[in-house]
């Protein structure tokens, strides 16, 4: 078992506290063979249901689709009958593939909660009541719901935005990395906050109370948006190791934040 760790956060947590964080729960993962099993569950997940788009495509979907196009007689219509039923079928794929990184996330949650458990633990954090396997998938299910209707609209608005009037781009473009920034810390925090029972008005308030840290953790990860291959979801067990000392390093600067929860048993000031 990985020893208990204390705390160690600045007087004033600020933006470089949230982006520390991130750096803190690689360190964690890596260093601690116990998180390993859990960490390869949302890779795992995506790959099997990526498989299964694949499949289901190449089996029903394609077949299905140049069943129901009328093929032309002509070497130009056959092309064209191959072509046009290629494209819909990839289309379908691509379609699921959104699926399957849309679910991921939510599925792994009682994978991540093993490794919220972990970290806890390792920071000296009083053990809380298990949820349930279902609750758990629930409160992941209940975080991408926030992200599509929230966060997707206020982007959807900003891009028209740029669209219709591209010299705003100079302010629409801070405006999207700030709200995916934030949403992502968000995301992420959910895992630890929900499992305490905290609810999304108190959440809130822990957001506009620390939010440079929040801002710090939504950017760094954000960055992670860039690397391609799916590596957002391979990464999402770091993100809630790394979530979960940032809630308890910001709880621990401050008593008057979420007070009905505990506090770390040890901290370093």
């Amino acid at each position: 078992m990985t020893p208990a760790t204390p705390l160690s956060q600045p007087r004033t947590p600020g933006f470089t506290t949230g982006v520390r964080a991130l750096f803190r729960g690689v360190h964690y993962v890596l260093a601690t063979p116990q998180t390993w099993p859990y960490a390869c569950v949302p890779a795992l997940l995506l790959t099997l249901l990526l498989g299964a788009a694949g499949w289901s495509t190449t089996r029903w979907v394609f077949p299905a689709i140049q069943a129901a196009l009328p093929s032309g007689e002509s070497s130009a219509g056959q092309v064209l009958w191959a072509g046009t039923s290629g494209l819909l079928a990839v289309g379908v794929f691509l379609l699921g593939a959104s699926l399957a990184f849309a679910l991921t996330p939510p599925l792994s949650g009682p994978a991540l909660e093993r490794i919220v458990t972990l970290r806890e633990r390792s920071l000296a954090v009083p053990e809380r009541a298990p949820l349930g396997f279902f609750a758990e998938i629930w409160c992941g299910f209940r975080a991408q719901i926030f992200v599509l209707i929230g966060v997707v609209p206020v982007l959807a608005a900003l891009w028209l935005a740029e669209l219709l009037l591209p010299p705003l781009v100079v302010i629409t473009v801070p405006l999207k990395l700030v709200v995916t920034s934030l949403a992502l810390a968000w995301n992420l925090l959910d895992y630890p906050l929900t499992l305490r029972g905290v609810r999304m008005r108190e959440r809130y308030l822990l957001f506009t109370r620390f939010k440079g840290p929040c801002l710090g953790f939504g950017a760094a990860f954000a960055v992670l948006f860039w690397i391609p291959c799916g590596c957002q979801i391979v990464l999402l067990p770091i993100g809630a190791a790394a979530a979960t000392e940032l809630v308890w390093q910001l709880l621990a600067s401050d008593p008057d934040v979420l007070s009905e929860l505990p506090r770390p048993l040890s901290s370093d000031r």
